[in-house]
């Protein structure tokens, strides 16, 4: 989700990680979802102002597909961003669990571009991501496109209501202020019957030489996901 460089994408953690879990617990094989946000965070980089998001899912068996789409305008951006994927995830008996995922991300407003494959593992109430990936920057410097490669790490626990994160994004550029490292706690539930609320509260820094000010961010999430 969202222009990578020098800030980030979106969500192989949310859509990778939280929708499995949430399309796995669905009856029907389509379900959908709706939200809103009171500022556009993922992977601890600000990618937008309040916006409202929705998404549709397909899984069965272990193997899903779904697109996810939000309404990101600012920092110059004015349209929707569309994110694409797919993939396979199985928990076995013993709580261990393995997801494996490509995931794109696409914009109304520029030609660039991001995709990625993740990976996921877990037991119990810890996770493990690592997702690995390219932003296509069409035509950036005159006609020539430039690829810059990128990997992101994060490590995660998730309780019923209380969650915490830490991540770590790697790009492959000369400039330090591309990397940084954050760490994220949030708390979620049902507020009303079929409507969830989350707020997360977080802090970036710098992995490079910059000022090494740490960046904090607060913001609040409610959504719905029913049946198709």
């Amino acid at each position: 989700m969202k222009k990578i460089l020098p800030i980030s994408i979106a969500a192989a953690t949310f859509v990778t990680g939280m929708g499995l879990s949430t399309m796995a617990a669905a009856e029907s094989p389509f379900s959908a979802n709706v939200g809103i946000v009171s500022d556009y965070y993922f992977r601890g980089s600000n990618l937008g102002d309040a916006g409202a998001y929705g998404g549709v899912d397909f899984e069965k068996n272990g193997f899903y597909a779904g697109t996810w789409w939000i309404d990101d305008g600012g920092a110059g951006n004015d349209g929707l961003e569309t994110d694409f994927y797919l993939g396979y995830g199985h928990e076995y008996e013993s709580g261990f669990s393995v997801g494996l995922g490509l995931t794109r991300y696409d914009y109304t407003y520029t030609s660039d571009y991001e995709q990625e494959i993740n990976v996921n593992l877990g037991y119990g109430q810890f996770g493990f991501e690592y997702s690995t990936g390219t932003d296509e920057d069409i035509g950036k410097h005159g006609d020539a496109d430039v690829d810059t490669d990128y990997d992101f790490i994060a490590l995660s626990w998730s309780g019923d209501v209380f969650g915490v994160t830490v991540g770590s994004f790697d790009a492959d550029t000369d400039a330090d202020e591309d990397d940084y490292t954050y760490i994220e706690a949030s708390a979620s539930g049902e507020i009303v019957a079929g409507i969830d609320a989350g707020v997360t509260l977080g802090v970036k820094s710098d992995d490079g030489t910059g000022s090494g000010t740490d960046d904090g961010y607060l913001f609040l999430d409610i959504s719905k996901s029913f049946d198709l």
